[in-house]
Formats: C-alpha cells, sequence, structure tokens
C-alpha cells in the first residue's frame, strides 16, 4: 500500500479519539508535573514540613494511587504521543533537513519536543526506581540523592518543564482555543517562574545534604 492509499484509508474518527487521548493525557501530565514541583518545593518551608507531606501523601495512600495511575498515563500518551515520531534513521534525517529549510519556530519546537519526550522517558525512569529503591521518601534522603545526581535532576528539570510547557502551547494552537502569541507568552512565563523554582529547591536541597 502506497502513501496516498494510506491516507485514504485512515479513519478519521479514530485519529480524533487517539488525539483527544493525547491531549488528555498531556495535560494530566502537566498537571502532575508542576503540582510535584511544588509539593517537593515543600522543603523550602523546612525538613519538616517536607517531611509531613511526604507521610500525609502516604498515609492516606495517594502516593501508592497516584504513582501507579500517573505511570498508566505516562505510558498512555508515550503510546499516542510517539505514533508521529519516525523511527528510522532516514525518515528522520529528513525531517531534520526540512526543519532547516523551513525555519519555522513551531516546526523547531515539534523537533525538540521529541527529542525531550525521549529523554525524559529515560530520566523520568531512573528517577522513578531511585524513588522507589530510597522509599518512603524524606528530606535528608532527597538531598543525599540529589547532591549525587545533580546534573541528572537538573537535565531532568530542564527537559521535563520545556517538554511541558511547549507541549501545552502546541496542544493550544493545534485545537485554536487561544491566540498563539497569548498563550506562548503565559507558558514562556509559567515555564520561567517553575524552573526558577526548581532551581531554588535543588539548590535548597543541596545545601541540606552538605550538613549532613
Amino acid at each position: 500500500m502506497n502513501t496516498q492509499e494510506k491516507l485514504l484509508t485512515r479513519n478519521p474518527r479514530a485519529d480524533l479519539l487517539v488525539d483527544l487521548v493525547e491531549l488528555a493525557s498531556g495535560i494530566l501530565l502537566v498537571g502532575f508535573l508542576w503540582t510535584h514541583m511544588l509539593f517537593v518545593a515543600a522543603i523550602l518551608l523546612g525538613v519538616t514540613t517536607f517531611d509531613r507531606l511526604s507521610a500525609f501523601l502516604d498515609e492516606y495512600y495517594l502516593s501508592y494511587i497516584g504513582i501507579p495511575f500517573i505511570l498508566l498515563v505516562a505510558l498512555v500518551h508515550i503510546v499516542v504521543a510517539g505514533r508521529r515520531i519516525p523511527n528510522k534513521w532516514k525518515e528522520q534525517r529528513i525531517i531534520l533537513r526540512h526543519s532547516k529549510m523551513l525555519g519555522h519556530t513551531d516546526t523547531w519546537i515539534w523537533v525538540f519536543q521529541t527529542i525531550t519526550g525521549m529523554a525524559i522517558l529515560v530520566l523520568a525512569g531512573i528517577h522513578v526506581w531511585m524513588v522507589l529503591t530510597g522509599w518512603p521518601i524524606r528530606a535528608v534522603t532527597s538531598a543525599g540523592r540529589i547532591q549525587s545526581f545533580l546534573w541528572f535532576y537538573i537535565i531532568l528539570l530542564l527537559a521535563g518543564e520545556y517538554h511541558a510547557g511547549f507541549g501545552l502551547y502546541r496542544q493550544f494552537v493545534k485545537w485554536g482555543w487561544i491566540n498563539r502569541h497569548t498563550i506562548g507568552a503565559v507558558l514562556k512565563t509559567i515555564t520561567v517562574i517553575i524552573v526558577a523554582l526548581g532551581a531554588v529547591t535543588l539548590w535548597a536541597f543541596m545545601r541540606l545534604g552538605g550538613a549532613q
């Protein structure tokens, strides 16, 4: 079956459903990422506050329910969002060549979305494994982990927030909900704020780890 025949036999309803699943899973993951950052930033209020919040999440099984749920949502998002990513080196070279030729900002945003998405798949998997093997989550153990793998967490922070912010931007533009310039400015501002909060939080954990 050639390319034209494939396009003619596509199911528009199925494509719409998959796009909606991608939208919903993406919004859930961004919401989790930003909420997670606020929870982790509780270290700025002190070790006791951080540990009490962690214990509260464990006591009411929010961690035990939330982590598997988010992992499931992430798996779904990877499948539906990754269906358009070329898996052959020849196709990837063609996309890069066309991106350079077009010089279109939104095209490059999509390219970096795929790169950061694959990076997050690996980095987030390692992060979850380290957290689960060091359970329960406590300020001191978190500080020790961050002190040992600071560059890992800096890369994860930047990749995650870029992917989240520009992923929402692409979805809003795709569905035509808000003017691209307006939503672009809003999401860039939020991303800068979250990254700054993340940087300060990493600094707080480094100080705590150094004090041990």
